[in-house]
């Protein structure tokens, strides 16, 4: 059967991805903490089988889950559509946590609305509607009967707005997850594939001073005024970072790291008091030609040398998160194929770039190429009154059954 044939199905198939988007909006799985989590993965589980996948549900243990300090479940849905052949095997992955709805929202963020061919709701863009388009391709390909060579694998997964570690970075570490390609649903925009993405540390830093009553301050050591000293240092950093040009694709404002100092500070507990304790967050992000070494080395070594100049600076650290940077060569097969479904879905070759944020794309292309390509986009996600364009719905679940036959048949 032709390509066309199939594309012609998911277009009929509008209905089916609007009903099934919002049903996966309906349900709150908002992270933290993790709400919903079995109600979504039975809804995602049913959808797959119906669509002629075997499913199989990986829940992460309860040790595991300690060792987190998680309390609520957490599950992967794994849907495999074999093929003739053991290989090739092509993978389609996504996540279904999304994070909370703050304030602003003028229509109400999990009781989606369709209005004038955009579906809102939270979770929409980032990234339900992936989900969505990702089952209807698969169904759309097995409704054909095309033999396949090799495996069509779906992977849905918990967790990525938190880190990922419950989900696609569990399967890896676990060996649940394998292949030779992959698409990342993540809101890349319809006319974009992102090959990369910067890495992050997120550090807590604390600076322990000595407290003593404000009109006498000689007698104590004001941990603000130490932090601050740390604070100065490290904007410092900025100016040899303007000179770290990353050669792989990026947006041209992104090409450089950055680091922001204070997203979270605490410190001081009453006006006359000299405050004997202050706390701040870092967040630093890199560049795939840097590593998490080089980058915490980088801040300690700065504190250090501080530390030599002030004997009364005393200072604690705490990693909150490291997340590598992703890099995949626009070379590799699923890259070309990509782009080549793209140019004959939306006539048009796509842009090829990179992300700012992490994904999970750092998990996955240790054991796959991997690239990000989803209907929603960066600039609709995590926002108030978040939305998705249904047209780009229906677009990318035919581009990702264009480049699943590509590369399976």
């Amino acid at each position: 059967m032709s390509f066309r044939k199939i594309s012609t199905r998911i277009e009929n198939m509008y209905k089916e991805i609007v009903d099934f988007t919002s049903d996966l909006i309906r349900i709150p799985t908002v992270n933290p903490p993790g709400e919903n989590y079995p109600e979504i993965c039975e809804l995602l589980a049913k959808k797959m089988d119906e669509a002629g996948l075997e499913v199989e549900m990986v829940k992460v243990p309860k040790q595991k889950l300690k060792e987190l300090n998680l309390e609520l479940p957490r599950i992967n849905v794994i849907g495999t559509f074999k093929g003739s052949l053991s290989k090739p095997v092509f993978h389609l992955s996504g996540h279904y946590d999304v994070v909370p709805a703050a304030e602003g929202w003028t229509v109400e963020p999990f009781n989606p609305r369709f209005v004038d061919g955009r579906l809102y709701g939270r979770g929409s863009s980032d990234m339900k509607g992936a989900l969505a388009a990702m089952v209807i391709a698969v169904k759309a390909i097995k409704d054909s009967g095309v033999d396949l060579k090799g495996s069509l694998v779906v992977s849905v997964t918990p967790d990525e707005e938190t880190g990922g570690l419950t989900g696609v970075g569990y399967l890896v570490e676990n060996n649940l997850l394998r292949g030779d390609g992959a698409i990342l649903g993540e809101p890349s925009g319809i006319e974009k594939i992102c090959v990369a993405h910067k890495g992050t540390l997120w550090m807590k830093i604390a600076t322990l001073g000595k407290a003593a009553h404000a009109s006498i301050p000689h007698l104590g050591v004001n941990s603000v005024e130490k932090a601050a000293k740390i604070i100065v240092e490290l904007q410092k950093l900025k100016e040899k970072f303007k000179h770290r040009i990353t050669n792989v694709p990026m947006e041209e404002i992104s090409k450089t790291p950055t680091i922001n100092i204070g997203g979270v500070i605490q410190g001081g507990i009453k006006i006359n008091i000299v405050p004997d304790r202050c706390s701040f967050t870092l967040d630093r992000r890199f560049i795939p030609e840097e590593t998490l070494e080089e980058v915490e080395k980088e801040i300690l070594t700065t504190i250090e040398s501080l530390k030599k100049e002030d004997p009364e600076l005393k200072v604690e650290t705490e990693i909150l998160l490291r997340a590598e940077a992703a890099y995949t060569s626009p070379n590799e097969k699923v890259c070309l194929f990509l782009k080549e479904s793209i140019k004959e879905v939306l006539g048009k070759l796509p842009t090829v770039t990179g992300l700012t944020g992490v994904t999970d794309m750092r998990f996955l292309n240790k054991v796959m190429p991997t690239v990000i390509y989803g209907p929603g986009t960066m600039e609709k996600a995590h926002t108030p009154d978040e939305y998705v364009v249904v047209d780009h719905l229906v677009a990318s679940a035919k581009v990702y059954a264009l480049t699943a036959l590509k590369f399976l048949t």
